[in-house]
């Protein structure tokens, strides 16, 4: 859920009003920002530390889904579906150079670009 700060006009308070919502996520780490994108990592571990956040036919491991959604609209940017193959592991999302870098359990970092 994203928020937007507005002015209450007869307390002059400042409060924070919903500007959108996204579908149902499991990311136990917070989103990273950068130029307008929300980078959301979808671990492929459930909340309890167990590997079945991703529903998977029986044999195949889940695997971590990284989410760019826009973040004036919550408009989804990109997926990366199956690319990522493994799980992470209290990871977030990391920006820098342009590049949206995500780290898994098998040791692997992978790099998405990010719009400037």
């Amino acid at each position: 859920m994203a928020f937007e700060v507005v002015v209450d006009a007869p307390t002059n308070k400042p409060s924070l009003a919903p500007r959108w919502i996204s579908r149902e996520m499991h990311a136990p780490e917070p989103p990273t920002v950068a130029n307008g994108v929300v980078c959301v990592l979808l671990s492929g571990k459930t909340s309890d530390e167990s590997r079945g956040a991703i529903p998977m036919p029986d044999g195949v491991e889940p695997h971590a889904v990284l989410y760019a959604l826009d973040a004036e609209t919550g408009r989804e940017l990109y997926s990366s579906n199956k690319l990522i193959a493994s799980f992470t592991h209290f990871n977030a999302p990391v920006v820098a150079g342009g590049q949206v870098y995500v780290c898994t359990w098998d040791g692997k970092i992978y790099a998405f670009g990010v719009k400037n």
